[in-house]
Parts: C-alpha cells; sequence; structure tokens
C-alpha cells in the first residue's frame, strides 16, 4: 500500500459490520488458522504464518458507517520486487528482523485494489478501508518471533501501514487457538490513522456473528447489538 497524498477522512467512530461481509472474514481467517495448525513440525511449531485481509466497502450516513462488503484482493509481499525492497530497506531495519520473513505482512497490489473499487462503486459502495486477522503468533510461533506480542490492538508496523494507505476504516481481527488444547477465540477492534497514536473506534458486530463465532470486543462492550 503506497503512501496517498490526501487528508484521512472525518468519518464517524461508529462502524457497523454487516453480517455477511463478517462471516466472510472470519471463515477465511480461520481456514489460514487452522493451515497454520496443521502445518506444525516435531516441536509443535508451525511453519505457516496466518493471513487473512480484506478492503472493506461501505458507505457513511454522518453518524456511522455500515460496511456491506468485502473484498479479498491480491497479495504481493513477497512477490513484487518494489515491495519486497520496501520491507527490507525500510520496515525490517524500522520494525524488526521479523519482517524480513516474507509470509509476515500484506501488501494489496494496486490492480486488485482499482479492479474492487470499480466494482464496488458500481453498487454505490466505497472504499473505507481494511481488515486483517492477528494470530497468536507469539504463543505459538518460531521462538526468536515470539517477542511481538500481537493482539486486536495495531503494532508499530500496523500503524506505519494504516497512515501510509490514509483509509479511515481499520479492522484487525484477532484469533486465538492451538494452546491448551481449546477452541478458537476471537477479539475485533477498530482504527484510524491519528495525529500520533491510532485512534479506536466503535465497531458493532451482529448478534448472530457473536453467537456464532464467539466474538468479543475488548474495547467497546457495546459492539454486539442487543
Amino acid at each position: 500500500m503506497k503512501n496517498a497524498q490526501h487528508e484521512i477522512p472525518a468519518l464517524p467512530a461508529i462502524v457497523r459490520l454487516e453480517a455477511e461481509p463478517a462471516r466472510r472474514f472470519i471463515r477465511s481467517a480461520v481456514r489460514e488458522y487452522q493451515k497454520c495448525l496443521d502445518s506444525r513440525n516435531g516441536d509443535g511449531v508451525p511453519t505457516h504464518l496466518p493471513r487473512a485481509s480484506a478492503l472493506l466497502f461501505g458507505q457513511t450516513d454522518g453518524s456511522e458507517t455500515t460496511i456491506s462488503d468485502i473484498e479479498f484482493v491480491t497479495n504481493v509481499r513477497d512477490s513484487d520486487q518494489s515491495v519486497m525492497a520496501e520491507f527490507e530497506k525500510t520496515i525490517a531495519p524500522r520494525f524488526g528482523d521479523v519482517y524480513r520473513n516474507p509470509g509476515r505482512g500484506f501488501w494489496c497490489d494496486e490492480k486488485s485494489v482499482l479492479e474492487a473499487i470499480k466494482k464496488q462503486s458500481a453498487k454505490g459502495l466505497d472504499l473505507m478501508g481494511s481488515i486483517h486477522s492477528h494470530p497468536n503468533w507469539h504463543e505459538i510461533g518460531p521462538p526468536h518471533e515470539r517477542y511481538q506480542e500481537l493482539s486486536e490492538n495495531p503494532t508499530r508496523m500496523d500503524e506505519y501501514l494504516f497512515r501510509q494507505s490514509c483509509w479511515p476504516v481499520n479492522v484487525i481481527w484477532y484469533i486465538r487457538g492451538g494452546v491448551g488444547g481449546g477452541g478458537m477465540a476471537h477479539r475485533v477492534a477498530g482504527w484510524r490513522p491519528g495525529a500520533g497514536r491510532c485512534e479506536s473506534l466503535d465497531i458493532r458486530i451482529p448478534p448472530a456473528i457473536h453467537d456464532e463465532f464467539d466474538v468479543e470486543s475488548p474495547i467497546h462492550r457495546q459492539a454486539i447489538q442487543r
């Protein structure tokens, strides 16, 4: 995601995810996480770092933003020479050697982004931002990559990319599983770039999604629409 030379739109802090786009993303994130668990070696350490990412499309009415659809776009993190050079020369020295791992990070293919925008614009929906998953890699990943704790909060690298894109809605979906033999647990939070650190958004999830996937928003308990 290249640096967009424009200001961040002043959209409402309330962001409502409709059930179907939320469900589609969660299923993708769960599939990725299961691949991670299935890739564990004899020591129980996985080799597949799960990555799920999508673009968010919707509308705002002035009081809240509604996300009505998502688009999965091509990841060129480990195939585009200019992107790989950015990670090697700028991102890894700034945010840590873990980002030299081509399996870490997601970079949207610009052509795929434009195609998604055109497709959704025909339906009257605008590009609002992005959503991506965080696994509990600090608990199950290789020992040398466990120093950075992941959660539904943005890493310094996330904040860097959020500022680069200037998108007003950035959702992080945290999945924790494979520890102690339990199932997968989900937490979600939303963020927008601020003058300093990212500012939190009020992410609201339909009850059906909460019940189906046991999703909790630790920042806004009212995120579950009762």
